[in-house]
């Protein structure tokens, strides 16, 4: 409701600097038309399209936000129910069925120790170990050194994921 609300309140204020801005170009053109200078009357109405560009961006606020509002007001009752189907009286009764045996999912690898064991570190090693393996075998993995992608692609996941750990385990450390 608060986004809808501040939409609403900027709308309202660009459509006031607006005004303002129209009744200063306005009031300028009229001056410079009394004096003498319609040359310059003329081009001070030319500049009506700055407050127009403020109008429109307004009238675009405020119908955010009120579409924002109206959004958050709706019934919530207008959720879609599951739709029951009831069988006749005189049908058969349906075949009672087994439940599924939930299958057991294989757990998946440890990414932490696949990380480790790509870049060749033991798990739980320090971290100025990892970064250390990470620096001496750089320029053997990186493409520009004649290194393959797809090893570059790998050994730069197990670095970030690694780097991430290190983070994880101590925050604000190196």
């Amino acid at each position: 409701m608060a986004a809808a609300l501040e939409s609403l309140l900027h709308g309202l204020i660009s459509l006031g600097i607006a005004l303002v801005l129209a009744g200063f170009i306005l009031a300028t053109a009229t001056q410079h038309g009394r004096h003498g200078n319609p040359q310059l009357a003329a081009d001070s109405l030319h500049m009506l399209w700055s407050p127009a560009v403020f109008a429109g961006v307004g009238a675009l606020l405020i119908a955010n936000g009120l579409v924002r509002s109206l959004w958050l007001m709706r019934p919530r009752s207008s959720r879609v129910r599951p739709r029951v189907v009831v069988p006749p009286r005189d049908a058969p009764p349906a075949p009672a069925r087994a439940a599924p045996a939930p299958a057991e999912a294989p757990a998946p690898p440890d990414a932490y120790s696949r990380a480790c064991a790509e870049l060749g570190v033991e798990p739980g090693s320090p971290w100025p170990v990892v970064r250390a393996t990470w620096r001496r075998n750089l320029s053997r993995w990186h493409p520009d050194q004649g290194g393959s992608p797809e090893l570059w692609s790998r050994k730069l996941a197990a670095y970030t994921l690694l780097e991430a750990w290190q983070q994880f385990e101590h925050p604000g450390g190196p």
